[in-house]
């Protein structure tokens, strides 16, 4: 499993247009294209050491969520222009004394833990990449440091209008199309892809038992809960969220759109095991009613005003900084 440098992106909105950095880090070395000729030391901020190491680890874990068109000859610039920011915004989070705590980190740490299996399946995925324990923390502290001031200080600056959230419904009506959509429940009786023929065969035979008692009239949702190996669908009695056309397997979405809503299918196999397959709902193409992504949208201009204040928050902490900057 690879992993991401350090964690989730507990502060997306800390990343920040390169050309506002650039016009404000100062350097007189052209920039290097490759991190071949780069420095041991990349930058300093305050006296504070970015290493050439740290840089390339963070953007080997950003190349991997890019398209080859994204990643051009300033690249690593414009990572490093974000990890001085980062620093900056860091530095000002202690002076502000909003640095998190020990038991703080510790319980990000343990959460991150969980995603890769427990403490020591973490501890060995960060030893094959030769991250300690100790920058895990110290990036866990930046990150939760840095949300603790946008919360405190930013969060509450921001609001967004009934009027602005329909302006831009309006003004994006193109990306409100939506495809034609099914919504279906499944059960679901999880066979391993080592599975041997006994273990599927009778994986299949308890699929189709299951289905017997629902056509005995036995409750669908009931016997999801108790039964199918679909943890997200399991306890809201096996319903999915909508669907369209290439979002699930081919073999799921063949039966499903094979069926009348209120249908059930017969017992149908795919790579995660065997299904039971009922369609609740079908709705054909269209423009997504403005109710049902009012949220979503109060959340995206949230979070763009959010990343407006902060760009500005960091151009001001740059004006009595003292950044050296060495690719």
């Amino acid at each position: 499993m690879k992993l991401r440098w350090l964690t989730p992106a507990l502060v997306t909105l800390v990343s920040t247009a390169a050309s506002a950095h650039q016009a404000a880090a100062p350097t007189s070395t052209p920039p290097v294209a490759t991190p071949e000729g780069f420095p041991a030391v990349v930058a300093v901020v305050n006296g504070t050491e970015i290493s050439k190491t740290v840089l390339l680890r963070r953007a080997d874990a950003m190349k991997s969520q890019l398209s080859p068109s994204d990643i051009g000859p300033d690249f690593y610039r414009r990572v490093l222009d974000d990890m001085v920011s980062s620093e900056l915004l860091f530095q000002s989070v202690k002076e502000k004394g909003l640095a998190p705590t020990d038991g703080e980190i510790d319980v990000a740490l343990a959460s991150q833990s969980e995603r890769f299996g427990g403490a020591a399946a973490f501890e060995a995925a960060l030893a094959r990449q030769g991250i300690s324990l100790a920058e895990v923390k110290q990036e866990l502290a930046r990150e939760l440091g840095i949300q603790k001031f946008i919360d405190r200080d930013l969060v509450p600056l921001v609001s967004v209008t009934d009027e602005e959230k329909r302006a831009f419904y309006d003004e994006n009506a193109s990306s409100m199309e939506r495809p034609a959509q099914f919504r279906a429940a499944h059960i679901l009786i999880q066979v391993a892809k080592d599975a041997s023929p006994e273990a599927k065969a009778a994986a299949k035979t308890k699929a189709e038992s299951i289905r017997s008692m629902i056509e005995m009239g036995q409750d669908f949702g009931e016997l999801a809960a108790r039964n199918s190996g679909d943890p997200g669908s399991k306890d809201n009695g096996g319903e999915l969220p909508w669907m369209s056309k290439g979002q699930t397997v081919p073999p799921f979405e063949a039966a499903a759109l094979a069926l009348a809503p209120g249908e059930m299918s017969d017992v149908v196999e795919t790579e995660f095991g065997f299904h039971i397959i009922k369609l609740l709902e079908l709705r054909g193409s269209g423009v997504t009613p403005y109710e049902d992504v009012h949220e979503r949208i109060e959340d995206y201009l949230m979070r763009v005003d959010i990343q407006k204040r902060l760009e500005q928050v960091v151009e001001e902490l740059k004006q009595p900084a003292k950044i050296e900057v060495f690719i």
